[in-house]
């Protein structure tokens, strides 16, 4: 299914699987690379130490890390663990990708959204991966509850991607890897000033653009800047500062406008400055 790391690969993505102890990380990390490396099995928090291999897929070389279970603060008691989880924090910052891994008989937890947002405060890619899905009976309706569960209990929901798989069977591994693929080609996009200027005349069309204190605040134009994600400076028709209502309002219309659910994007909101004030 994949290959040993081929030198001569372009591509590179760099990806961590993040979870609560005892979601399978391991069990991901190995199959993925074909070999038994970390250690798996029924015992609580077995894997104690980060692992580092590669593979091959589709000419792209991925780096994957897999990493101990991260616990709730007031859970942990141990030093070393609490060493091991800032480690594991810092190196969020260097990955491309994480990989927040689920067991689908399970209830999603306040720990696992708590995981996800120290993922996307860094601006990474996530991929919420719902594993076991051999062993839902009705697996389409799971997937539409989970759909409509994020969709009504968390706010960033069109930040994340999420996939259903069967390690033990190994059902759809192939399909959330082109995903990764896709969506990190999806950061390197760059719009075109009047693509941009065509989605801010949209707006002031429908006249959608939310209300504060009865003033409609509104965006005059947008510019991208270079980053290594789509990263905007939004210009606004107010001297305060853009409110949170405008800023979700916003954002969620701007990834529906150019289909970039699940990518990481960062504006910065700049208001009006009257030139001739002191």
């Amino acid at each position: 299914m994949y290959t040993n790391l081929n030198k001569e690969t372009q591509k590179k993505i760099n990806f961590i699987i993040v979870g609560k102890p005892n979601s399978g990380k391991s069990t991901l990390f190995n199959k993925l690379l074909n070999e038994d490396i970390s250690p798996t099995g029924e015992t609580y928090g077995l894997t104690k130490d980060l692992y580092t291999n590669g593979f091959t897929f589709k000419d792209t070389e991925f780096i994957i890390h897999d990493t101990p279970g991260l616990r709730r603060k007031n859970k942990i008691n141990d030093k070393f663990e609490e060493l091991r989880n800032k480690k594991i924090v810092r190196l969020i910052d260097k990955i491309d990708v994480a990989i927040l891994l689920i067991d689908s008989t399970e209830s999603i937890t306040k720990q696992d959204f708590r995981i996800a947002d120290i993922v996307l405060r860094r601006k990474k890619i996530l991929f919420i991966i719902f594993n076991k899905i051999d062993l839902i009976d009705n697996q389409e309706e799971f997937k539409k509850k989970i759909k409509i569960f994020f969709e009504n209990s968390y706010s960033q929901f069109s930040q994340i991607n999420t996939s259903f798989i069967s390690l033990l069977l190994g059902i759809n591994i192939n399909i959330f890897l082109n995903n990764i693929l896709r969506k990190k080609n999806l950061c390197k996009i760059k719009i075109k000033k009047i693509e941009l200027n065509n989605f801010i005349l949209r707006l002031k069309k429908e006249s959608k653009f939310p209300k504060v204190k009865n003033i409609e605040v509104k965006a005059k134009y947008i510019v991208q800047t270079e980053a290594d994600f789509p990263k905007f400076k939004v210009f606004l028709n107010t001297k305060k500062k853009a409110p949170s209502i405008f800023i979700r309002y916003f954002e969620n219309e701007f990834r529906k406008f150019f289909s970039l659910k699940g990518v990481p994007i960062h504006f910065q909101f700049i208001s009006s400055v009257n030139p001739y004030s002191n």
